[in-house]
């Protein structure tokens, strides 16, 4: 199951828009209370090559007198900061970042300044990074962009490293699970479906013209006429209705209000439904109290994805045949809605009425 199911997913994107924050509050409370969290940090700066010592405690946002407020810092036994730790999610980088927390890296001594990132953000972040780096101090050993970047700084005691959320995170649970440390491991996941929440709802680049063309666009737009031609051969066939306000555009796409094996449904396509589940654009929606009529026609275990848009419908998807013209595509969508509407009928909902509904 994916950790983005967590408690704190669903609900802390809901209570405020500073997900950063909330984010890095949590890892601080987890590395401030747990010892198998604190050696899967100090793993991951060392396997980037900084040589630091043990972390005996964390602080969260942090002013110092260079200026700059890293979000977590890690003190050693003595005292002295071991590392600067800066979470992010898709934020741009800060006028301080990254030089002026370089800067707060005690000298004569190894020491880090660790970003953490979604990993579909490293490509891009990384380079970014340097550049800004190299505008103050001497770089060398540059790692290309990967799941833990690093980069040696000046005279080679101090790190400039790069890692994304899942990679520590879960070198963390790993960590406390060996451990036995049961509640450090629970908080764990807690923040891993956060991040990967984040990560999901991400914005993404666009790509070059040469890499996306215009058959991404096409291809969706042909999605309207599949839509309503699939809806009209099923009115046809006599298995589904369209109501008096049949077209309905969602936020999320396009698509029909009908009425099918005697139950109200939207049929259309969906594209966070798409972004989710990656199987197919079209689905057919059911309010949520028609869920106890789908598990009774049998669709329920079988059929709907367990998930549910933001208006709490439950969704079937309506699989498309590849590499076939329209007619093929149109057909297998028209046989998946009359097999729903099949069992529906089977399990005593069809109402349909000899006299036809306008559109």
């Amino acid at each position: 199951m994916s950790t983005e199911t967590t408690l704190f997913a669903h609900i802390a994107p809901r209570l405020t828009d500073r997900i950063e924050d909330v984010a890095v509050e949590a890892l601080g409370h987890i590395l401030s209370n747990s010892e198998a969290a604190r050696s899967a940090l100090e793993e991951t700066v060392r396997l980037g090559g900084a040589n630091v010592g043990s972390i005996d405690r964390i602080q969260t946002q942090v002013t110092s007198e260079e200026g700059g407020r890293p979000d977590l810092v890690a003190f050693g036994i003595d005292k002295a900061k071991e590392m600067l730790i800066e979470a992010k999610f898709w934020a741009g980088l800060t006028p301080n970042q990254p030089n002026q927390y370089l800067a707060q890296l005690p000298r004569g001594r190894p020491a880090a300044l660790l970003f953490v990132a979604p990993e579909r953000r490293i490509p891009m972040l990384w380079p970014k990074l340097l550049l800004r780096a190299e505008e103050k101090f001497q770089l060398s050993d540059k790692s290309r962009p990967k799941t833990l970047c690093s980069a040696i700084v000046d005279d080679g005691e101090h790190r400039l490293l790069l890692t994304s959320w899942a990679a520590l995170l879960e070198r963390m649970e790993t960590r406390a699970k060996s451990a036995e440390d049961a509640a450090a491991a629970a908080d764990i996941r807690q923040l891993m479906g956060l991040t990967e929440r984040m990560d999901t709802d991400a914005f993404l680049p666009w790509p070059s013209e040469e890499q996306w063309g215009t058959e991404f666009a096409k291809r969706v737009l042909s999605l309207i006429p599949l839509v309503d031609d699939a809806v009209s051969s099923g009115k046809a066939d006599r298995f589904l209705e369209r109501t008096k306000t049949s077209i309905n555009l969602r936020w999320e796409g396009y698509g029909r209000r009908i009425r099918i094996g005697g139950v109200n449904a939207w049929f259309g396509f969906i594209l966070d439904a798409w972004a989710e589940h990656g199987s197919t654009p079209l689905w057919l929606l059911f309010s949520y109290g028609d869920y106890e009529r789908l598990q009774e026609a049998g669709l329920a275990e079988t059929h709907v994805v367990k998930w549910k848009t933001s208006d709490g419908r439950f969704c079937i998807p309506i699989r498309l045949p590849t590499e076939v013209d329209y007619d093929e595509v149109l057909d297998s969508v028209v046989s998946s809605l009359k097999h729903i509407a099949e069992r529906l009928k089977s399990a005593g909902f069809d109402t349909l009425e000899d006299e036809e509904q306008e559109a």
